[in-house]
């Protein structure tokens, strides 16, 4: 026995049969309607869950597939028992409910549900009326009435084939015998019953149905599972010309074919999907980058979906769609940015219903308006290099909410770290929640209006040590908050200056054209006047008169005549280091190095001066 698959034996004596058979005849006082679908008459209780589900009767080609594969031992199967919970392998829906599993009775149908027994109706071996209350209730009658798949070897077989979503699953009657209890030969039952996933279609192919026994009915059809609905087709007798019902009535059947196809919800086709850019402002000619009221777009797009289609095998009785965004706005209602999913419903005449989903995406493709702030122009903080400035702040405004603005500096740092001296740009971004960005710069110049300072020396004296003057040399020094670009002086320190005074005026520039200046003056003696400050040294000198007065007198000689005749100041200068040789100190490098220097001052010619000679015979 398969997996899961119980047999269940009921008993039914012989003599209970016998005694139907013998009283069938009269049970069938009227012929069955002929209509392939019976409904309850108007008033009875309907199912809430099947309502007017209506099947579908027709007759297609007989062509069945091969014997399934799974067989139910003989020793498993009895007379009147029935097989519970044979599985189908997928969902099936049978009027309006899902199962999934089958019962199969061995008197030739197949119940939905949990598996039915009335002591009343001990076996359900007589093929009886549908519709009725009576059990059974919720079954698929291929061929009921009375029969005995316990006396053939696989005489009940099935399988589940195929893929999701196409499987099938088939219950094949092979051969198996009808019941006879007077051992004659008896009528027998080939039949298959192919049950489809996906359309939940029932086809029951018929091989050969035969019955002996006259007073034996057979069903043939569907019934819902409260006994008020059901489906079946009918048959034509061409001995007397009468078509009946095949319900609970003595037919044969060959190479027969009948369909059972439930009621199809509706097809429906729904426009499609669709992207739509939010409204743009009334016109281009509106939107001013700096406009103090900007010409905007909206946040919501002007968007009509179209309208879906529907088809049924009935009619279709209302076709709705319901936005995702609010259930009471209209269709063609502006969408707003984001995504909108309208759901269409198409109800057909037999209540099933179709669903299916339009996306509407509304984009925000519109760049944020942005007005930065006017540049701003200050002068640098005093001795820095920098000001502190107030930038202020951008305006941003947008089609839809959420627009943030950011800002970021050339030079890399902080909006709130002070502005070096220059020109730089302060980029506004105005980005909304779409990520569409708008920039506009904001110039910030910061002015350097600082002077440079400047460090001049004093007044300078120096003596000439040349008819030309002297080399003169002399720090000069300037600092700038910034930078000092040039430092230049009117002559420059290592340069040789005439004798007299000359005036210096050095000036210390910046980058920004700020300058200051200082002046001093550079005075280089003339030979006289080192003459005199040598007789003022030599009378310094607190030396006795007769070495004094000499000396002084060659250099006043000197003095009084270097004004005009330079060649006797010259000899009065050599004989004033000739006496400084003889009667001078004992130390007269001072003295020689001054006359010496002054002679070169006057021109003189290149004379040795005589060295003054000590006692022990050596000069100095």
């Amino acid at each position: 026995m398969p997996y899961g698959v119980h047999s269940i034996d009921v008993v039914v004596p012989d003599s209970l049969k016998g005694f139907w058979l013998s009283t069938s005849s009269t049970l069938l006082t009227a012929p069955v309607d002929v209509s392939a679908n019976v409904l309850t008459p108007p008033g009875a209780a309907y199912s809430s869950s099947v309502g007017a589900f209506k099947y579908a009767v027709s007759h297609v080609p007989f062509v069945v597939e091969a014997i399934p594969g799974v067989i139910i031992p003989q020793d498993s199967l009895k007379d009147d028992g029935y097989l519970t919970d044979v599985p189908l392998g997928f969902s099936f829906d049978f009027y309006g409910a899902t199962y999934d599993k089958v019962n199969v009775y061995s008197n030739g149908f197949l119940q939905f549900g949990p598996p039915q027994a009335d002591p009343a109706r001990a076996g359900f071996f007589k093929g009886d009326g549908i519709p009725m209350s009576s059990l059974p209730n919720n079954i698929i009658a291929f061929a009921w009435t009375d029969w005995s798949p316990q006396r053939v070897y696989g005489g009940i077989r099935y399988e589940t084939r195929g893929t999701a979503p196409n499987r099938r699953f088939l219950l094949q009657f092979n051969n198996v015998p009808e019941y006879s209890s007077s051992g004659t030969a008896p009528g027998f039952l080939m039949m298959q019953l192919v049950l489809n996933e996906g359309s939940n279609v029932i086809t029951v192919y018929t091989n050969t149905l035969k019955i002996t026994n006259t007073s034996q009915r057979i069903t043939q059809g569907i019934e819902n599972a409260n006994g008020t609905a059901a489906a079946f087709d009918s048959i034509f007798n061409p001995l007397n010309g009468v078509t009946s019902a095949r319900v609970r009535n003595f037919f044969s059947l060959t190479s027969d074919a009948v369909r059972f196809t439930p009621p199809q919800p509706p097809v429906l086709t729904v426009p499609r999907d669709t992207t739509v850019p939010t409204a743009p402002p009334p016109t281009s000619a509106d939107r001013q980058a700096f406009s103090i009221t900007p010409a905007l777009g909206s946040c919501v797009a002007a968007f009509s979906p179209g309208v879906a289609t529907a088809t049924d095998d009935g009619s279709v009785v209302s076709l709705v769609g319901v936005r995702s965004d609010d259930p009471t706005l209209a269709l063609d209602a502006p969408y707003p940015k984001g995504v909108t999913k309208i759901t269409w419903t198409a109800t057909d005449n037999d209540g099933m219903t179709t669903s299916a989903t339009q996306t509407v995406t509304v984009v925000d493709k519109e760049n944020p308006w942005l007005a930065a702030p006017a540049g701003v122009a200050a002068d640098n903080d005093p001795h820095l290099p920098s000001a502190v400035v107030s930038v202020g702040s951008a305006q941003a405004a947008d089609n839809c909410p959420d627009v943030k603005v950011s800002s970021a500096r050339s030079d890399g740092a902080a909006m709130t770290a002070p502005f070096m001296v220059g020109v730089t740009t302060v980029t506004w971004t105005a980005t909304d929640a779409s990520g569409n960005t708008n920039s506009a710069p904001q110039l910030i110049t910061v002015r350097d209006v600082e002077v440079p300072s400047l460090s001049a020396p004093l007044n300078i004296s120096v003596n000439a040590t040349s008819p030309s003057g002297a080399v003169v040399n002399y720090q000069i020094s300037a600092s700038d908050n910034v930078a000092v670009t040039s430092l230049t002086c009117t002559k420059a320190s290592g340069s040789t200056f005439p004798i007299g005074t000359s005036p210096v005026t050095c000036t210390a520039a910046d980058a920004a054209g700020n300058s200051t200046s200082g002046s001093f003056d550079v005075t280089v003696y003339d030979a006289p006047t080192q003459i005199h400050d040598l007789i003022v040294y030599v009378l310094s000198l607190g030396m006795p008169n007769g070495t004094t007065n000499p000396l002084v007198n060659q250099l006043q000689a000197a003095l009084n005549s270097s004004v005009g005749d330079n060649h006797v100041a010259c000899v009065k200068m050599n004989d004033f280091l000739g006496m400084v040789a003889k009667k001078g100190p004992s130390s007269p490098v001072y003295m020689t190095t001054e006359a010496t220097q002054i002679m070169v001052v006057l021109a003189c010619p290149v004379v040795r001066p005589r060295q003054p000679v000590g006692s022990d015979g050596t000069s100095f």
